[in-house]
């Protein structure tokens, strides 16, 4: 249930049960500041899953890429198929991001307690892409990792390989580059979830200061100075205003963000949540207590695993149509 105070709008919602804060040092701009973070503590009870990392040449990128994988207990030596979320990371990132978070140990233990199912988590490099297709460069970054990566992950694992299950996640930005996954490929993705996403104004001239210091890196992805029309067309707020309800509707959608977010994505994200609502698209939307970075991340992650994790066992239960 949303309330407004002081001017905020806020969300209620049952006590979060996460890894303890641990103190951000290095400002880097975008959830990058993980570097000289301590390790973030480990929930109660943990299981015998693992991380895997490897290389793949992308055709459609033209490039190498790190992908890791968090695979469950029990995997090995079953023959049980299951669902998939995929993890973007933030700026500055990499394909180990996830793991430094001590977010698998976060999943250990929501399977431990039955609040998730077992489920694959994909982590691919991002570097910096934003993860659209750029625009004076060939990287068809949307393209990648609606098609390619979802093609590959199918063929190297046993995934059930639907869009009921399958979702994505992202942080920062890779929350925008979630919700502009997830956008346009609903017939791909079944669900979204974002973390202090990284959604800037519909006009770029609104971009405020702390912002624009990073603008130099967007030049082979929006031109610079900025396409405008290339801009909108993978701003998360021109999409939530003119792609069709029914589109839009066809995804669960969970995000959120902290109160005293340093770059200002706090306004933003409640922009997305207003045009929504306006819309009458589904979703659920928190502005919870924080900043921006690996603390919050940490906090509020098992969130965004639970909601996927609703999904995913309601998609495994679900009859089939024709029944």
């Amino acid at each position: 249930m949303l309330t407004v105070a002081a001017g905020l709008v806020t969300a209620q919602s049952a006590p979060v049960t996460a890894p303890n804060r641990t103190a951000a040092v290095v400002d880097t701009g975008d959830g990058g500041d993980d570097a000289a973070a301590k390790p973030a503590a480990p929930v109660a009870a943990t299981t015998k899953s693992r991380m895997e990392y490897f290389q793949h040449e992308s055709e459609l990128l033209k490039t190498t890429l790190n992908i890791g994988v968090y695979v469950p207990a029990g995997y090995e030596g079953g023959s049980e198929h299951y669902p998939v979320l995929y993890f973007l990371h933030g700026l500055w990132g990499s394909a180990r991001k996830w793991e430094e978070r001590a977010t698998p140990t976060a999943l250990d233990g929501l399977i431990a307690d039955g609040k998730a199912p077992p489920m694959l988590v994909v982590c691919p490099d991002g570097n910096n892409s934003m993860y659209v297709d750029a625009l004076e460069v060939e990287a068809p970054w949307n393209e990648f990792l609606a098609s390619e990566l979802v093609e590959l992950i199918d063929g190297k694992y046993r995934t059930i390989a639907k869009r009921e299950s399958r979702g994505v996640n992202g942080d920062s930005m890779g929350g925008y580059g979630a919700f502009n996954l997830a956008f346009k490929h609903p017939d791909i993705f079944s669900a979204v979830s974002a973390h202090e996403a990284a959604i800037y104004p519909v006009d770029p001239d609104q971009l405020p200061d702390r912002i624009k210091q990073f603008a130099a890196q967007w030049k082979p992805v929006y031109g610079w100075p900025i396409d405008v029309a290339n801009w909108k067309v993978w701003n998360p707020l021109e999409l939530a205003a003119t792609l069709p309800v029914a589109t839009l509707s066809q995804l669960a959608i969970y995000f959120d963000c902290g109160d005293k977010d340093r770059y200002g994505f706090a306004k933003t994200n409640l922009e997305l949540h207003d045009l929504l609502e306006k819309r009458k698209v589904a979703h659920e939307w928190f502005l919870r207590d924080g900043g921006h970075g690996r603390d919050y991340f940490s906090e509020y992650v098992v969130e965004s695993l639970q909601f996927h994790g609703k999904l995913f066992r309601a998609a495994a239960t679900a009859k089939p149509s024709n029944q």
